[in-house]
């Protein structure tokens, strides 16, 4: 018999500058299945990642598995090739939530080695 496990929130990460956000404010929610991860939070090109959920987001996504989300995170997800492949779907702002994802990846403040002080 399998049994289900519930995914872990995310910890919180940050704050941290990315320079392609540099100007963009804004909140991205991650959820998998019916459970929400975290949050992404975007204030003038600081970023930070918060496991307590905000009930309003600007922008939500939705993924597959919560791996989607820690490669989020990390830089390591496109979102354009997760999309094609129906790993991710975006609710809100899918503008805000695709400039989020490709500056994480193009930055990866938090990639291997952990967060980043800024």
């Amino acid at each position: 018999m399998k049994t289900e496990t519930k995914p872990q929130r995310a910890g919180t990460l940050g704050p941290v500058s990315v320079a392609a956000l540099a100007g963009v404010s804004g909140t991205m929610r991650v959820d998998v299945q019916e459970d929400s991860l975290g949050t992404i939070f975007v204030d003038r090109g600081r970023v930070w990642v918060d496991g307590d959920v905000a009930t309003s987001a600007d922008t939500v996504a939705i993924v597959d598995e919560q791996a989607d989300f820690v490669r989020i995170i990390c830089g390591e997800l496109n979102p354009v090739v997760a999309a094609i492949q129906g790993r991710i779907l975006f609710r809100g702002n899918p503008e805000l939530a695709t400039r989020i994802i490709l500056a994480l990846n193009a930055a990866k403040p938090f990639g291997a080695g952990g967060a980043a002080e800024a």
